[in-house]
């Protein structure tokens, strides 16, 4: 099996999109298989295009009650932030190949990568930027900003500023109503509008607001890489989840999964007090050479107990010294280096080549992945 892997879908507004994943063979085969499982999901039920044209009329308030009703409502595992059927079947993947040569997903002898983004979602949340940022800069972190272009007014003084300061910038979808994948037509003439943003903002990255996704129409985006999906999340509206807790590259771009809980989730739905959840599916990420990439919203983050959930899990992550602290971009640009490595055998020793390849290794699948639901 090669590295290219062509996803096939049944319904018909799914196209072909050729894919390649971080590993090959019985591992792609099995990323293959729920990434092929999530396009299957790329619709918006009816009752939710019914709510997204009368969300207008819904005060915000009420709109987070319900939101929160429903999140609570929603009967989930105690562990319902790991993967758990992607595990199982990858740990069956991984020890039958556990001897085998492949590169490392990380450079530099990272073992994982973690990457702080966040959707701003109304001009309340513009205000809390920098509160949020300052926060990050005192450890020594950076993060990435998703804007919404076409629903509060953007001050591009603070989107350069950002980006002097050694942060990233984003598209969050059109204007957040919802409706941006209700159908092909729609989104097709939001598109040049959104692009029209990307080039003016210097944005690099897109993520669709409440994670909506279509991967084969978001290849007429002018982007490097999309964050719209994620390896596991029970709580979207478009359900699913791509199992994939590595980067993947799909079609023209870089597809960065989500794989840690939202903080709306976590702390409003939920209202857990403590980062452990983040904690703990760090930990499991290591395991697996994975990438932590996690979503919060200055929005949400709105309360100094909220603020202080999100400071301790800042804490946390200052202090791994196994970790690739990158922006999506970076990260983005680092797997296009990397998918163009190859692993060859010199005088019967493999090595990598190919573009920076002094960055990268060469490690056994069962010494670099080591898939465990405990």
């Amino acid at each position: 099996m090669t590295r290219d892997e062509t996803i096939s879908c049944r319904k018909e507004h799914i196209a072909p999109l050729e894919v390649r994943f971080v590993f090959d063979g019985a591992v792609g085969d099995v990323l293959r298989r729920c990434l092929d499982s999530d396009r299957q999901n790329e619709t918006i039920g009816s009752t939710f295009k019914i709510y997204y044209q009368l969300r207008p009329l819904i005060p915000i308030s009420v709109r987070q009650w319900l939101q929160k009703r429903r999140n609570q409502s929603i009967d989930v595992p105690p562990s319902w932030y790991i993967p758990g059927g992607m595990v199982s079947e990858l740990h069956a993947a991984v020890a039958q190949n556990s001897d085998c040569q492949v590169i490392h997903p990380w450079p530099d002898r990272f073992q994982m990568a973690v990457s702080l983004t966040h959707d701003v979602e109304t001009k309340q949340g513009m205000l809390g930027i920098e509160r949020v940022a300052k926060m990050e800069e005192e450890r020594g972190l950076r993060s990435s900003w998703n804007l919404v272009p076409y629903k509060y007014k953007v001050d591009l003084g603070v989107v350069r500023e950002l980006q002097q300061r050694g942060h990233e910038v984003g598209i969050q979808g059109y204007n957040h109503d919802g409706r941006l994948f209700e159908s092909k037509r729609v989104f097709d003439r939001r598109a040049e509008p959104i692009n029209e943003a990307i080039r003016g903002y210097g944005a690099k990255g897109f993520r669709s607001p409440m994670v909506h996704r279509n991967l084969d129409w978001m290849q007429s985006l002018d982007i490097d890489y999309d964050a719209s999906t994620f390896d596991v999340d029970p709580f979207q509206a478009m359900p699913g989840g791509v199992g994939s807790v590595w980067p993947l590259i799909v079609g023209k771009f870089v597809e960065l999964p989500y794989t840690q809980p939202q903080d709306h989730t976590l702390l409003v739905s939920l209202g857990e007090k403590t980062p452990k959840i983040w904690i703990d599916k760090f930990h499991f990420l290591r395991r697996l050479a994975g990438m932590a990439m996690v979503i919060t919203h200055p929005d949400y983050l709105d309360s100094s107990a909220r603020l202080d959930v999100y400071r301790q899990y800042l804490d946390f992550v200052a202090e791994q010294t196994d970790c690739w602290n990158a922006l999506p971009h970076e990260i983005a640009t680092w797997w296009r280096t990397r998918d163009k490595m190859t692993i060859v055998n010199e005088n019967d020793s493999p090595q990598v080549v190919g573009p920076a390849s002094e960055r990268a290794r060469l490690v056994s699948l069962g010494t670099c992945c080591q898939p465990s639901l405990t």
